[in-house]
């Protein structure tokens, strides 16, 4: 971990010194670190009955802060954070069909450092953050994101063009966000472990005349000891397997097999070689990533609400949905598959949709009630049993499979009423469970 540059400079705002906790459904309020209620877990309701694991996902209606501290301790978090992306309100003074996004500025700042403090400790070795903001609050976001992880954890910040329409009534017609990458690791360090982007397909074969066209093919190994990806492999020719001394496989033991089965996994020397992950043109990567990132390539927020309006065509559409082909290109870059996403401000589900079809897990939270029966679940149920044919389904042949857990963390400071109450919410998440497969981890 970077050690933050102590050198006088200090970003101030009011309140600074308490923490912002939610405080029911919709308002924050400020506590001092020494107020004896923040001795008491915040209250989870569970509504599946697994056991939670180290290999779940799970859908969290909540607060992200209340959320964090609920569910640290649960084996979802054993093998820490790999990846955290976060779309927060933006603080543009407006309101949307949502939420509002009007917060004072001290408020804001407060909920963004204590939500980036909370998540800290959770974060493996090799993790990034990912910030998504406008110019609203960008520049004094990076103040924070320094305090908490250090100046040296700074990445990069990505130009991302959201939109292709310019806005004649504006000084300037804004077609782009930002999105800050810290790794705590360092920018050095973190290379060495993050993904490259696509790569020159000539140099694709298919050599198993594989239906889906040519391949390349990469070692399902990885470096280091990770007990969960330590397990026997028979080739096809009858070989057992087990990783090289000092390394591990590629992914987990359900991972694997699940890749198996969907014939991504290749063996030379006529199936007595070493598992190889077999790569298609859109999968496959090399070069480093620029910091401004087209429309044409990951897509804009026109294209996430046509998608979004394919699944809810009898729904006002989502205000600020972000696009499956964004969410791929940083999940890809920052994660390999079996490794934790997390996001704190999950909106119409974005990020957890994105990375259940990469085979990522993921933990994505969401405190609007009705944002998550209207959008978030209703759409990952939709990924889960294969009737979302949009964003990114199409290229990596998504078909469904998986599931999740679905949790309510209710805040220590304020109560819950009407729809947020676990009876009536239960009863909302049953009638939309009864139009879907759903077979859900969750500890009781």
């Amino acid at each position: 971990m970077t050690k933050p540059v102590n050198d006088g400079i200090e970003l101030v705002w009011p309140n600074k010194d308490l923490e912002l906790h939610a405080s029911g459904s919709s308002s924050y309020v400020w506590v001092p670190s020494d107020d004896a209620r923040l001795t008491m877990p915040p209250v989870r309701h569970d509504y599946t009955t697994s056991m939670y694991s180290s290999t779940s996902s799970a859908l969290v209606i909540g607060d992200g802060l209340d959320a964090l501290i609920a569910l640290s301790a649960t084996p979802l978090f054993a093998d820490g954070i790999r990846v955290l992306y976060i779309d927060p309100p933006f603080n543009t003074q407006k309101t949307f069909n949502q939420y509002g996004d009007a917060m004072s500025r001290s408020m804001w700042l407060s909920m963004l450092r204590d939500r980036l403090a909370a998540v800290k400790p959770l974060l493996r070795d090799d993790a990034s953050i990912w910030l998504h903001l406008d110019d609203s609050e960008v520049h004094r976001a990076r103040m924070v994101l320094d305090e908490v992880f250090g100046e040296g954890a700074f990445v990069a910040s990505v130009i991302w063009q959201k939109r292709q329409t310019r806005d004649s009534r504006a000084a300037f017609s804004s077609n782009h966000d930002t999105i800050l990458v810290y790794a705590p690791s360092g920018p050095r360090s973190w290379k060495t472990s993050r993904n490259l982007l696509v790569k020159d397909e000539a140099t694709l074969r298919n050599r198993d005349d594989d239906p889906r066209g040519p391949w390349a093919d990469a070692p399902f190994t990885a470096p280091g000891f990770r007990k969960a990806q330590q397990y026997e492999i028979i080739t096809p020719a009858g070989d057992v397997l087990r990783p090289p001394r000092g390394r591990s496989w590629y992914a987990t033991e359900p991972t694997y097999k699940q890749l198996l089965d969907e014939d991504r996994i290749w063996f030379p020397k006529q199936g007595h070689g070493s598992p190889r992950l077999k790569l298609f043109a859109h999968q496959l990567r090399g070069l480093v990533p620029f910091t401004v990132w087209g429309s044409s390539d990951v897509g804009t927020n026109d294209d996430a609400k046509k998608h979004l309006l394919q699944l809810f065509p009898n729904s006002t559409v989502f205000d600020t949905p972000k696009p499956e082909e964004l969410l791929e290109r940083i999940i890809h870059i920052a994660s390999n598959p079996g490794e934790l996403v997390v996001d704190l401000f999950a909106g119409s589900g974005t990020t957890a949709a994105v990375a259940h079809k990469m085979r990522r897990r993921w933990v994505t939270v969401e405190r609007n009630t009705q944002t998550v029966l209207d959008f978030t679940l209703p759409r990952l149920l939709a990924v889960v049993d294969g009737s979302d044919p949009g964003g990114i389904s199409g290229q990596i042949a998504w078909a469904g499979g998986g599931s999740f857990a679905v949790t309510q963390v209710t805040p220590r400071f304020g109560t819950l009423t009407g729809v947020h109450r676990p009876r009536i919410l239960e009863s909302k998440l049953e009638a939309i469970r009864s139009t879907h497969t759903f077979t859900s981890p969750l500890s009781a």
